[in-house]
């Protein structure tokens, strides 16, 4: 099994506080369902990094494309509601 790496580039310091609201709610949405009841959320690695010129990055390795790609959803769905209010 090959792991997915998913690069975000964190250009503002408001943009890294949405990432962490998002990366947060993200995985407790996961943890959970309707019911309450305990679901096997995906697994995920976040690392934090910077590039030569000081910005933030994060790195997110998930096990499986289809998390890797629900959680862009999200994390594009939350930006766009963010620059709108």
């Amino acid at each position: 099994m090959n792991d997915v790496v998913v690069d975000l580039d964190l250009g503002t310091p408001e943009e890294q506080a949405l990432w962490e609201m998002a990366i947060d709610f993200f995985a407790g949405m996961l943890d959970s369902d309707e019911n309450g009841s305990e679901l096997d959320a995906p697994d995920m690695m976040v690392l934090t990094t910077f590039k030569p010129n000081g910005r933030i990055c994060k790195q997110l390795i998930f096990q499986d494309r289809t998390w890797a790609d629900a959680f862009l959803d999200f994390w594009e769905e939350q930006k766009l509601q963010a620059t709108a209010a």
